[in-house]
This record gives structure tokens, C-alpha cells and sequence, in this order.
């Protein structure tokens, strides 16, 4: 294995030069006599799920992939919980305040979406819906060939904001299994169906997912800060 030094002209060339910034950063912002408050296990634990890594299995894919063992999983799971509390330190009463703001983009929904090309065809499977006459599930099946992109069928649950703007209002003023006129979609026409709404909860989950952000918005600021020192200094 090689013993080279690494020098910044390394860095730039693997592009990881942005990423060790952040990191110096980052580092900088933590605050290591922060009193961890919580098991190994629970630290461990609130990193994962900031990863989305909630099975034994994507755990052990992601350890394989980033290459680290139990011991460095502790030492980055630590490093990001003392982050966190550094976080709710300094947001505490904001992160409530940023929950309440985007709460109707928060509400998960499902529903169903199908896509018929033709505006005849898809007025008489809105009828027949509407009627009892044909089910959801049978009327997803006559969807043929719909825009790439456009999820065809039983969709979610799913954030509101993930949902392009038509489609997520349509769904917030939805009542449950309300069906909807066909809608026009590119060179055809969509039929919508809601199913469900799973209004967003303040809960534990929620806020460290608020707080990560506040924290990178912070972060963004630092090292934006950073570069204009070292722009200030070379001129």
C-alpha cells in the first residue's frame, strides 16, 4: 500500500476537496463536550435512520460499501448525535415552528392513477367508476403505454411534496376515495383516485429530520462564509 502524502492538488483531483471542507467545518460547529445522553445503541441507531437504514440487511449492504466495522460505525454515529444535539441546541424552537410551515407538504397520501390515451374511452371508466360498475383495480388494467415517468396504478403512501404541484394540491383537497374527472395528461387523460391521507405527525422521527436540515442550512452559511474569507484574502 502506498505511504504517499496527500497534498490539496490530490484532493481536487479525486473531488473530495468540497466534502473535506465540510467536514472541517462541521467539525468545528460540534461541540465535544456535549454530554451523549443516550445508549451506544440509540446513537447508532438515530444515524442509521438519518441514512434511511432501517433493516439488518441494508446495514450490513451500506458497512460493505463504505467499507467500516462496528468500531467506525460507533465513531460516525457518535460524531453525527453530538451534531444533532448541537442542532436541537440551537433550533430547539424553530424546528416546531418549521414542522407547522410545511406540515401540508409532510401529509403522505395514496391513490390510484390511471392513464387511458383516448378522451372518450377514459369519460365512460370515470362513469363506471363513479357507478360501481367497474373496480379501481380492473380499471388500472385498461392503462396502456402512459408518459414516462407517470406512476400507473396504486401509488404510496407517499409525501405530498414529492408529487408535482397539480397532483399534490389535487390530493390535499381530496376527500377519501373520491374519484376525479379525467384530467389531461400530456397526449391523454388521467384518471385520479384518492385513497388515503396520513396527516404528518411532530414526532421523534420528524424532528431530528427537522433538525438535520436546520443544521445543514447552518452549515451551508458556515462554509459560505469560509470561502469568502479565503476570496477576500487572495485578492
Amino acid at each position: 500500500m502506498s505511504t504517499k502524502a496527500i497534498n490539496p492538488e490530490d484532493l481536487k483531483r479525486w473531488g473530495i476537496e468540497g466534502s473535506i471542507k465540510r467536514e472541517l467545518v462541521l467539525d468545528e460547529l460540534i461541540e465535544t463536550e456535549i454530554t451523549l445522553d443516550a445508549s451506544e445503541e440509540e446513537v447508532i441507531q438515530v444515524y442509521l435512520s438519518s441514512m434511511n437504514i432501517y433493516t439488518q440487511e441494508e446495514l450490513a449492504k451500506w458497512m460493505r460499501s463504505e467499507n467500516v466495522d462496528k468500531e467506525s460505525l460507533l465513531t460516525r454515529a457518535t460524531r453525527y448525535y453530538r451534531w444533532i444535539k448541537v442542532c436541537e441546541k440551537k433550533f430547539k424552537n424553530q424546528a416546531a415552528t418549521k414542522f407547522l410551515k410545511e406540515k401540508a407538504k409532510l401529509d403522505k397520501v395514496s391513490y390510484s392513477m390511471i392513464w387511458i390515451d383516448d378522451e372518450a374511452f377514459a369519460g365512460e371508466v370515470f362513469v363506471r367508476i363513479k357507478e360501481g360498475e367497474c373496480s379501481v383495480d380492473d380499471a388500472i388494467l385498461l392503462s396502456t403505454n402512459p408518459p414516462q415517468g407517470l406512476k400507473i396504478g396504486r401509488v404510496g403512501p407517499v409525501k405530498l411534496q414529492e408529487l408535482p404541484d397539480a397532483l399534490a394540491e389535487l390530493l390535499r383537497i381530496s376527500q377519501p376515495k373520491q374519484v376525479w374527472p379525467p384530467i389531461k395528461i400530456e397526449n391523454g387523460w388521467g384518471i385520479v383516485i384518492s385513497e388515503k391521507l396520513w396527516p404528518a405527525v411532530f414526532n421523534k422521527e420528524e424532528r431530528l429530520k427537522i433538525l438535520s436540515e436546520l443544521g445543514e442550512e447552518l452549515l451551508a452559511e458556515e462554509l459560505k462564509k469560509s470561502r469568502d474569507i479565503v476570496s477576500q484574502k487572495t485578492m
